[in-house]
C-alpha cells in the first residue's frame, strides 16, 4: 500500500522528523509520500485557504499525479489539522483511500471548543505567534505539543531553521486555526479508520479523538504518556499500532478466503 502523510497546523513534511524512517521500517508499504498544505513548506509562498475543504481540493489536485505514478491502494495519515483534512478528503472523495489514520484530532460537531483547544494554552500560543526570538518561539511550541522529547533545544533549533528556510506567515496560521475551528466531522467514512491519541495531550483533550472513534466505529489506541504531536513523541508506538492494525485486517481477509 502507498501512504500519504499530512502534517498539522503550520507544519510541513520536514516536521515529521524520524517518523517516516520508523514507519518504513515497521509498516509494510510500497511507498511513503508527502504533501504540504498551502502556506507551508513547499507551498509557503502561497495563500492559505480559510476552509478545510479548500485545503483538501488543493492537496488532491497535487496528489492525483502521485496516484497516477504509484499504482495500488493508498492509505492516509493525519495528525491534528492533518486529521481534519483526512476526514474531509475521505468524505468528499471516498474512493481515494482504503485506510485512514486520525491522530489527536477533533471536530466542532462532536466536541465543545474548550475540549478541542484547552484555553490554558492560549497565552502560550499568542506568545509563540508574536515572539521575535525564533528559537524561543519553537521551544514554546514544542512545550505545548510534546511530552516525551528528550532534547527540546535541539529540535527547536532544527525547527527554527525550517522556519527560516520556508517561513510560515502569521496569516497562514490564523487561517488554519479558523478553518479548524469550523470543521465538522462527516457522518461516516468509507475507508477503514484507526484513531490514535496521546493521553497527555495539552491542546486537544483525548475525549475528542475518542468521540471520532465512536462515530466511525473505529479502534482507538491511546498512548499513556504522549502529547499532541504523537508521531514526534512516540514514532515507534505510532508505527507499531498502524502495522498491527493493517496486519490484523490482512489476516482476517486471509482467513475468510482460505
Amino acid at each position: 500500500m502507498q501512504w500519504l502523510l499530512l502534517r498539522g497546523l503550520s507544519r510541513d513534511q520536514r516536521h515529521w522528523g524520524d517518523f517516516p524512517r520508523v514507519f518504513r521500517d515497521r509498516v509494510d508499504t510500497k511507498g511513503i509520500h508527502f504533501l504540504d498544505s498551502p502556506g507551508t513548506g513547499t507551498e509557503h509562498r502561497r495563500r492559505a485557504p480559510s476552509s478545510i475543504r479548500e485545503m483538501v481540493e488543493d492537496l488532491r489536485a497535487r496528489w492525483l499525479p502521485l496516484r497516477d505514478r504509484n499504482e495500488g491502494a493508498w492509505g492516509i495519515v493525519g495528525p491534528s489539522l492533518g486529521g481534519m483534512l483526512t476526514m474531509q478528503w475521505c468524505a468528499d472523495h471516498p474512493d481515494d483511500f482504503a485506510r485512514a489514520v486520525l491522530i489527536n484530532t477533533s471536530a466542532a460537531n462532536l466536541s465543545v471548543p474548550w475540549r478541542r483547544l484547552d484555553v490554558r494554552v492560549l497565552p502560550d500560543m499568542v506568545r509563540a505567534m508574536t515572539s521575535r526570538d525564533r528559537l524561543a518561539r519553537q521551544r514554546r511550541i514544542l512545550r505545548m505539543t510534546t511530552r516525551m522529547v528528550d532534547d527540546v533545544d535541539a529540535v527547536a533549533e532544527r525547527w527554527a531553521e525550517l522556519q527560516d528556510d520556508a517561513p510560515v506567515a502569521r496569516l497562514t496560521v490564523l487561517r488554519q486555526i479558523w478553518a479548524s475551528s469550523r470543521f465538522r466531522a462527516p457522518e461516516r467514512l468509507k475507508p477503514t479508520v484507526l484513531v490514535l491519541a496521546g493521553a497527555k495531550d495539552p491542546l486537544c483533550d483525548p475525549s475528542c479523538p475518542s468521540r471520532l472513534a465512536e462515530r466511525f466505529a473505529a479502534p482507538l489506541e491511546v498512548h499513556p504518556h504522549a502529547g499532541h504531536d504523537l508521531p514526534l513523541d512516540a514514532p515507534e508506538w505510532v508505527a507499531d499500532r498502524i502495522a498491527a492494525w493493517v496486519n490484523s485486517a490482512a489476516e482476517r481477509m486471509a482467513s475468510v478466503t482460505a
